[in-house]
């Protein structure tokens, strides 16, 4: 009988809305006559994709884009997070593609592989903010050994996914196919190219995902330009400013332990690790390596440096 009545109770603790639950606040009901009605959002009269006309009047591209931005719209808690990073990556990602006179529109890549997350990971075991697999990383000269992993220091990750994009453009001549075989690689799209007979991406029959993906990246390009249009009015002071750092070069004659680098310049170990993803240890092996530092610690540093403070594992 204590053990029934016991079992009772503990039921009661965790059904949802029983003694256990966290209270939730329900929603105001509508005044007596009124129905509940939810904002409705529709897909632009017309959208470009770097450069390009989206064939908005093909009845499957426009479903397929009011899909994904249906989903991105009231994806509040993830489109909330897209807003208040944006302001800390992007600049350095437009910057970059400035530079190459690459369309600006490249940039929403970051925004959907990673939700600008600096250490994502998938379950394939792609790393880094451009998520890139291990194979392709070393094919555009980023890092990988045990100590060091390229594909989470921004700035290098974002050079590589560039030099990627741009020969994956010299490859299709074709953005929306470019962008396809960033998804699911140049061999999977000239591979259905081939078969299918059809070079446009939105006639092009591809895994889901990948299909998926080039409509997804115009979904966030779309809320991400007017936020406040999809009803994301965030006060300015409540995004993320870009992360404020010195940048040191050293070279290790031996290991050195992070705890030590962070010691000398008054910092500690997350601090030195959260500024330096890339460093895969707890240790730097011998090397040359550039590090960043927190903002204003570098005249610190360097002093250790040069009373022989940093250069030890202890």
């Amino acid at each position: 009988m204590v053990m029934v009545i016991f079992s009772l109770l503990a039921a009661l603790w965790l059904w949802p809305g029983g003694l256990g639950a966290v209270p939730v606040a329900a929603p105001p009901p509508a005044p007596p006559g009124e129905t509940v009605r939810f904002p409705y959002f529709r897909v632009p009269e017309s959208v470009y994709l770097c450069g390009e006309p989206v064939p908005l009047s093909d009845p499957a591209v426009r479903e397929d884009l009011d899909r994904e931005l249906t989903i991105v719209i009231w994806s509040h808690a993830q489109t909330t997070m897209w807003i208040k990073r944006a302001p800390r990556y992007l600049p350095e990602v437009e910057e970059k593609l400035r530079s190459r006179r690459l369309p600006l529109d490249l940039q929403y890549v970051v925004v959907i592989e990673s939700d600008m997350r600096p250490k994502a990971r998938s379950s394939a075991g792609a790393l880094g903010p451009w998520q890139f697999m291990a194979p392709t990383a070393q094919r555009f000269q980023l890092t990988l050994n045990p100590a060091v992993d390229e594909r989470l220091e921004f700035g290098k990750a974002t050079d590589a996914a560039l030099s990627y994009l741009q020969r994956l453009y010299q490859i299709f001549h074709d953005w929306p196919l470019a962008l396809a075989a960033y998804n699911c690689g140049e061999a999977r799209v000239q591979k259905e190219m081939a078969i299918q007979g059809v070079n446009s991406f939105y006639h092009l029959s591809l895994p889901e995902e990948t299909e998926r993906y080039v409509h997804r990246l115009l979904a966030a390009k779309i809320v991400l330009e007017h936020p406040a249009r999809y009803g994301y009015d965030i006060p300015a002071d409540q995004l993320y400013p870009p992360l404020a750092y010195d940048e040191v070069s050293i070279t290790l004659a031996k290991a050195v332990a992070v705890r030590r680098l962070a010691e000398a310049c008054g910092s500690y170990y997350k601090a030195i690790k959260t500024l330096n993803p890339w460093i895969n240890g707890a240790e730097l092996p011998p090397g040359v390596y550039r590090l960043k530092l927190p903002q204003g610690s570098a005249s610190r540093f360097q002093e250790a440096w040069r009373r022989g403070l940093v250069d030890s594992k202890q």
